[in-house]
């Protein structure tokens, strides 16, 4: 038995591992999904890590921009799923083009104006009812920028090779070059809403 902790994404919450958290437990692991403070304008990765503590027991799986944040956590080892790894310039190169669709508050905080456009640009691959059962949790983005960490030998990234957001030549260039394990997933860009029980495997096969 292992224990996972799932680290979202930008505009997600906990709430978005829940089939997969049922699927790994369901395994015999204990799982938490704890949310970031995505909506807190000023902070860093490194504010994210201190809020989630030290894991040194723990597997940490970061989604996304949860990359950013799992570098800075002490942990047993780290996955990194359709992430962006602590690069300072990783926003320049890991996107598909054309991707977006979110507009942005008076705070500067990114967030999906609707359902369809959410379903359209960000969730091409799930069922619209998973995109609207997503679309109403989602939560606002503040900035965050990168803050450069530990990537590379010892951890594995699992490359969504059917991703619309994180370009996945790039996942696999990116984890390459930096010496880390890489595993493809087919799979869109969350593969926790549209294939929990083949991830849940993925994830059993490297606790």
């Amino acid at each position: 038995m292992a224990r996972f902790v799932l680290v979202h994404g930008a505009w997600h919450g906990g709430w978005c591992f829940r089939r997969l958290a049922e699927a790994l437990e369901a395994r015999g692991h204990e799982v938490a999904t704890p949310d970031l403070p995505c909506e807190e304008v000023g902070l860093t990765p490194l504010d994210y890590a201190r809020g989630l503590g030290p894991q040194p027991d723990a597997i940490m799986v970061g989604h996304s921009l949860g990359g950013l944040t799992i570098a800075h956590v002490e942990a047993r080892a780290r996955i990194y799923l359709a992430a962006l790894p602590p690069l300072d310039d990783v926003y320049e190169e890991c996107f598909v083009d054309g991707f977006g669709g979110f507009v942005r508050d008076d705070l500067d905080r990114s967030y999906w104006p609707d359902a369809d456009t959410a379903a359209v640009r960000m969730y091409p691959d799930c069922s619209r009812e998973r995109s609207d059962w997503a679309f109403a949790q989602l939560r606002r983005q503040a900035r965050i920028h990168p803050v450069a960490g530990p990537f590379g030998p010892g951890d594995v990234v699992i490359a969504t090779v059917r991703d619309a957001a994180v370009d996945p030549d790039w996942q696999l260039r990116t984890a390459r070059a930096h010496g880390a394990q890489v595993l493809e997933l087919d799979a869109g860009h969350s593969p926790f809403l549209t294939q929990p029980e083949e991830l849940a495997d993925v994830l059993n096969s490297l606790a």
